[in-house]
């Protein structure tokens, strides 16, 4: 956070309500995430007539694109295309926001409907028509939200990266919490307790959010078309960096879960770890790097080092999730069933993101005309889309390959990003 035309008290206010509502939201959606694949697995696909409305249709439209699908596939692929929709509608949410109800409308609109899509999660019978709400309720929030943080900053504001690393330790609070406590209570109390919990998170997250003090009054430096020419092309490198780096990030919510479930040791003293806590981990090993690489950066600039350039930290960051999927599939070389190997990975893993999401998020928000933040910050999400898209589908592979060789998958898409971040690193840090 830095000092800009409002008053400091002011903005650090208003940033800070709204770092605490995405991090409930992240508590909702996380809290379901880390439950979905699992529940479909272990509790809807076991019976074929489990009256589930709609699932039979979605399930016929799935196998006629893809050839017959097991049940672990089936989940897999449902779960993808939930995760990828949920990110496909942020654009559409985002300029809405901007053109239609104006963001705190639609941020409200978009709570609403994800609380409500929970509360039908607790019925069986309505899973899709709740993933529809979910995907819906995204939409309108999610891009609106972090739309209004970069609004609290002039585009030439050096704090605005580290104001977004700030927000991603919040969110990932809510990361941390939502499977933790989700998880927990499905397994010891039933699905619906673990669902009602995500619920009850979003009517907090629109609690805070209304009691969030106004915007204040931010100056915006004024760019040239010439100077935008450059930044949307910078967005755009940026932005396929991110989506690359995220299709590899993104199966921790999804056959991660799955591989742990099945072989890694869970019973510790007579108590068997919920999967869903590993999703929690990961939450909790975000905000413990982002405090880390902020003291790192601290002391660098005391010692008159000068900060990493942008596109220097997107290849940092794509390198560690390369390394983190390589861990998992040394695992699988060795078979080894130790808990610690998912936790080393999602370390290297989380280290990534503390790298890529800041970083580019940052770019493209700085990078954006006034007035047209919601619709960007919506672009850059689509990172989400292409990312679950891709987890869902190459999970139907998990049962047909070895599994060294599908972590190895991972690992060289991330280094795919890795090679196009050195490649376009004298564009980007331009």
């Amino acid at each position: 956070m830095t000092d800009s035309t409002p008053s400091r008290t002011a903005l650090d206010r208003r940033f800070y309500h709204l770092a605490a509502t995405e991090t409930w939201e992240r508590f909702s959606l996380h809290g379901v995430k880390a439950l979905l694949t699992l529940y479909l697995i272990d509790h809807v696909l076991v019976d074929d007539s489990n009256g589930v409305f709609g699932l039979a249709p979605a399930r016929h439209m799935l196998e006629v694109l893809s050839g017959p699908l097991t049940p672990l596939a089936f989940a897999s692929q449902l779960y993808g295309l939930y995760a990828a929709l949920s990110y496909l509608v942020l654009p559409i949410g985002g300029a809405i926001g901007d053109r239609v109800l104006g963001r705190r409308r639609a941020i409200m609109l978009g709570a609403l409907l994800i609380a409500s899509g929970h509360f039908c999660l607790m019925r069986e019978a309505l899973l899709l028509p709740a993933l529809a709400l979910l995907i819906v309720g995204t939409g309108c929030m999610k891009a609106n939200l972090a739309a209004q943080v970069g609004d609290l900053f002039p585009v030439d504001d050096g704090g605005r990266g580290r104001a977004f690393a700030v927000y991603l330790a919040f969110l990932n609070i809510g990361v941390m919490l939502g499977p933790l406590v989700c998880g927990l209570l499905a397994q010891q109390f039933g699905w619906r307790y673990g669902f009602g919990a995500a619920a009850l998170g979003m009517v907090v997250a629109l609690t805070i959010y209304l009691g969030a003090p106004p915007a204040p009054a931010v100056s915006t430096a004024r760019r040239t078309t010439a100077q935008r020419s450059v930044n949307s092309g910078t967005a755009v490198a940026a932005i396929v960096i991110v989506v690359l780096a995220f299709c590899a990030y993104e199966q921790v919510s999804n056959i991660f879960l799955v591989w742990i479930a099945g072989h890694v040791r869970l019973d510790i003293a007579g108590f068997a770890v919920p999967p869903a806590w590993f999703a929690a981990a990961d939450g909790f090993f975000t905000i413990m790097l982002v405090a880390l690489v902020r003291w790192i950066g601290t002391v660098r600039a005391r010692r008159g080092y000068k900060a990493l350039t942008p596109a220097t930290v997107l290849a940092v960051g794509c390198g560690a999730i390369a390394a983190g999927f390589g861990v998992l599939g040394a695992a699988a070389l060795t078979g080894s069933d130790s808990a610690l190997v998912p936790l080393a990975a999602l370390v290297l893993l989380d280290l990534g993101v503390v790298f890529v999401w800041p970083a580019g998020l940052a770019l493209v928000t700085a990078a954006t005309p006034a007035g047209k933040s919601g619709t960007m910050v919506g672009l850059f999400y689509l990172h989400g889309f292409f990312a679950n898209l891709f987890v869902g589908w190459v999970g139907r592979f998990y049962e047909r390959i070895a599994i060294a060789e599908f972590w190895g998958w991972h690992a060289a898409i991330a280094g795919v990003a890795l090679l196009l971040a050195l490649t376009l690193r004298r564009g980007i840090n331009r």
